[in-house]
């Protein structure tokens, strides 16, 4: 979503031909915020050393006081791009991140294959045709053809993570940088550690979120199993919550009899087309629901609906489901360049997956065998050479290193992480008890790691009681359209006009309080508006129910803006004043 803002402030200095070798960088603005932005060129094939070349982009938010140093940020994937994570970062003021800037450099470098540096990008969800996405994760005839048509101008087989690593180290070089704090999540631990292991030298310390470390996590065997504990996790948790085992008391029983119908075959469920705007009905299969459903698990937000979305499933009335399988996907088609997503997993892991790895990771989860034999499927029409097998071995490094996992992770399941310390002899890791893989951690887990940072030690840390810090969402008991019966039409109204409002960046101060007054400064809310942007004009407010806080009137809504949905909170005081709003997208 953020794509379009973060490259727009580097197409001044990206050469139109350069040589390898050849660095360009600009002072820059993103979100507000002073930044230097620029390209560095490297040859495609890193071996021959001749031939077509590729401009790797990158943006750098200076450190308040520069000492010299920097952390480098991967947000994984395969296929994500960090340059447009830029905004977010320029206007945080609380994370990790946000502190560590006192003295480090950000550097944000977009892999070779995404973002701006020769994407590899492929559309396997056209929005005008959810009757393939709904029926293959990859549909074969968008793999073939989007294949052709990289293959035309690139090597897919030179996209792999140990050449991106490379790649890499030489931006730290020309940069200046000695040594370099990596931080990466999910994907972007595999590329770290491969980092690690490659450049020793020029590595200062290492924080892992979500780990997949080579060896012990080849995509996507651990995700059977992980997204079965997910789920499983999530079931205990509404049985223990009174307003969720009140209006689902059978959601284990009705989820499985919901996974066994697909095994008669797809069912038909209506989907709205993003294109024509009109419902049509399309073939959900199995291999999509269950790994989608997988993909929903990621993100506490939307896995609080899936009690209310499976139930009404089990009832026959498909349309909740189809609407959050349809959204989460479009979410990850704009997120992922879905070419280098392949060019690295069908290169690195699919050659070393054994029938018995699949039998043993599948057995006794609702998602089975579905998602490897669609990797495969994909992995033998995208046809690229195996890496060497080396890069599976186990990573030996003695570098610092801080890993946080979820405990309810269905993408990196923190078992892999536990493992891979044994060859870590300075890492530790962190477990966050019901956290999920894009779950946004407590404050305490930004505390520790802003610690070990400073420390280049994850030795003293205490962990205390931090990892049971976390606190899920509260469930949903009404589905994405359905409306909670005590709607106020003249709050609505209101919400309509602030959000309006907000996507403009033209606030009307008076009718909010001075708290939320100084957090939308006027540079945030201009970075607000130009993010909200990309989520396009606001179709719907539906209202989900209010409750009464210290203070003041609670009101909770879902938007449905044209390019995907929100929750909107806002906390009306005493004085009639929006005291609180919170925009969250799903």
């Amino acid at each position: 979503m953020l794509a379009a803002i973060a490259l727009s402030v580097l197409a001044a200095v990206a050469p139109s031909v350069a040589k390898a070798g050849a660095l360009h960088v600009a002072p820059c603005t993103v979100a507000g915020v002073a930044a230097k932005c620029g390209t560095f060129t490297v040859y495609e094939n890193r071996v021959t050393r001749h031939g077509r070349t590729i401009d790797l982009h990158f943006v750098v938010l200076k450190a308040k006081h520069p000492s010299g140093r920097a952390i480098v940020f991967n947000p994984g994937g395969p296929g994500a791009s960090a340059v447009a994570m830029a905004p977010d970062f320029a206007a945080d003021t609380g994370s990790a991140f946000a502190r560590l800037r006192d003295r480090y450099d950000l550097l944000l470098v977009d892999n070779r294959g995404t973002g701006a540096s020769a994407p590899q990008n492929c559309d396997f969800a056209p929005p005008a045709h959810p009757e393939l996405y709904f029926a293959q994760l990859w549909p074969d005839s968008l793999v073939k053809a989007c294949r052709a048509k990289l293959a035309a101008g690139a090597d897919l087989n030179l996209y792999s993570t140990s050449v991106a690593a490379d790649d890499l180290d030489d931006v730290r070089a020309a940069l200046g940088y000695g040594k370099l704090v990596l931080f990466g999540g999910s994907y972007g631990t595999t590329f770290y550690l491969a980092y690690a292991r490659q450049h020793p030298g020029h590595v200062e310390s290492v924080i892992l979120e979500g780990v997949a470390p080579p060896h012990f996590y080849l995509i996507p065997l651990p995700m059977a199993g992980g997204a079965q504990t997910s789920m499983n996790n999530l079931i205990a948790a509404c049985s223990t919550d009174a307003r969720c085992s009140s209006h689902f008391p059978s959601l284990a029983q009705h989820f499985d009899a919901l996974v066994h119908r697909f095994d008669r075959g797809p069912i038909d469920v209506p989907v709205r087309n993003a294109v024509t705007k009109q419902m049509q009905t399309v073939a959900l299969s199995k291999e999509v629901f269950t790994d989608t459903l997988r993909h929903v698990l990621y993100s506490p937000s939307q896995a609080a609906y899936v009690p209310v979305v499976i139930e009404r499933a089990y009832n026959g009335k498909y349309a909740p489901l189809a609407s959050l399988i349809n959204d989460n996907v479009q979410e990850f088609a704009h997120i992922l360049a879905a070419g280098l997503n392949l060019s690295v997993s069908c290169a690195e892991d699919n050659p070393f997956i054994t029938e018995s790895d699949v039998a043993r990771s599948s057995a006794g989860s609702f998602e089975g065998d579905l998602r490897v034999r669609a990797q495969q499927r994909a992995c033998a029409i995208w046809h690229v050479r195996p890496v060497a097998h080396s890069f599976q071995d186990p990573v030996h490094s003695a570098a610092p290193i801080l890993m946080v996992s979820g405990s309810d992770d269905p993408a990196t399941p923190p078992q892999y992480a536990h493992k891979a310390l044994a060859d870590l002899p300075n890492g530790r890791m962190l477990l966050v008890k019901g956290a999920s893989h894009d779950s946004d951690m407590p404050p305490c887990v930004w505390s520790l790691e802003v610690a070990f940072v400073r420390a280049a030690s994850a030795k003293g840390l205490n962990f205390g009681n931090c990892a049971a810090t976390y606190r899920r969402p509260s469930f949903h008991v009404l589905a994405l359209d359905e409306s909670a019966p005590d709607e106020n039409p003249a709050v609505t109204a209101r919400v309509r006009t602030f959000v309006t409002a907000l996507l403009h960046a033209h606030l009307d101060r008076s009718q909010i309080g001075p708290a939320l007054s100084n957090e939308l400064s006027d540079t945030v809310l201009k970075s607000v508006a130009s993010q909200a942007a990309q989520l396009g004009a606001m179709r719907t407010l539906i209202y989900k129910g209010g409750s009464t806080t210290p203070k003041g009137k609670t009101y909770r809504y879902v938007i449905t803006f044209e390019n995907g949905d929100a929750e909107a909170t806002m906390t009306v005081g005493s004085d009639h004043r929006i005291e609180m709003f919170d925009l969250t997208p799903l």
